[in-house]
């Protein structure tokens, strides 16, 4: 598998548990969301991800969705860890990522991957998910919980 697919799927799993804690009643619409994204993430994100011209369908009252902005934010995550530890590093995440938010805790790990994240991998990724959530085109309460949620949700499975 290539760098970009494992961490596209991490991408994927690790923004939906982040907007599961977030905006959970956006859960419904992560799907179509996360599908406008992958086809043009810089009209999603200026557009905010409000509602109609997100999605392309029509919705009553116009909502900022919080989904484009956490895929934004991993995945800028997962390109400053691999700019920091290293592809193999930042693809041993994403595997683990993808296991445990997928439903596939289960499977066996590859010998060369850890089972959790040590203190300092979190402490790095805490810093990184800050700043990358500190330049995202949002409110600052709003990427700033959405850094925790990232946060949160790999704190838990270390």
């Amino acid at each position: 598998m290539t760098h970009e697919s494992v961490r596209d799927q991490a991408v994927e799993a690790l923004a939906r548990q982040a907007v599961s804690d977030v905006s959970p009643a956006e859960l419904p619409l992560f799907s179509a969301s996360a599908a406008r994204y992958r086809k043009d993430p810089g009209e999603a994100l200026r557009s905010g991800g409000s509602g109609d011209r997100a999605l392309g369908f029509g919705v009553e009252a116009s909502l900022v969705l919080v989904t484009p902005f956490a895929l934004e934010l991993v995945k800028r995550m997962f390109t400053r860890l691999a700019e920091k530890l290293g592809d193999s590093a930042a693809d041993s995440l994403a595997g683990r990522i993808t296991r445990w938010f997928s439903g596939r805790e289960d499977e066996p790990e590859e010998s060369h991957e850890p089972a959790a994240l040590s203190a300092d991998q979190l402490r790095l990724v805490s810093d990184v998910t800050r700043v990358e959530a500190a330049s995202l085109q949002m409110p600052a309460e709003q990427s700033e919980r959405l850094a925790d949620a990232v946060i949160a949700a790999l704190a838990t499975r270390a």
